[in-house]
């Protein structure tokens, strides 16, 4: 099972993305290269990095960190070019965006919780 975590909306896609991809032990090398990539874009070393995970893409720009799922429309049945020019489909749980060094804090504490707990699942 792992460690879980939860997050507020607009956010809830971190949570399960946390949850999915990154609630182990096994995983603690993976969360340091995902910071280690967050602190080089923070600090403009890199313009931008990319993440894909089984089913989410982390994207690393412009000061921001975006989640999204990877299968949302597959899930769903709609294609972005299907929608309606007015229909405003928003599902918390498949993207989420927060500020780069808002994310940044959020991952060393779910490093440190994840290293300090996944002994117990």
């Amino acid at each position: 099972m792992g460690c879980q975590a939860s997050f507020s909306m607009p956010h809830e896609a971190f949570g399960r993305w946390l949850n999915e991809a990154l609630n182990q032990s096994l995983k603690l090398d993976e969360i340091s290269l995902i910071l280690t990539q967050a602190k080089t874009v923070l600090d403009r070393t890199k313009l931008s990095w990319q993440h894909t995970s089984d089913e989410y893409q982390l994207t690393l720009e412009d000061g921001s960190a975006q989640i999204s799922h990877q299968c949302l429309s597959d899930e769903y049945g709609f294609e972005a070019e299907s929608l309606e020019e007015n229909f405003d489909f928003y599902d918390e749980e498949a993207s989420s965006h927060c500020g780069l060094e808002d994310f940044i804090e959020a991952l060393e504490d779910w490093q440190m919780f994840v290293a300090e707990n996944s002994h117990r699942y």
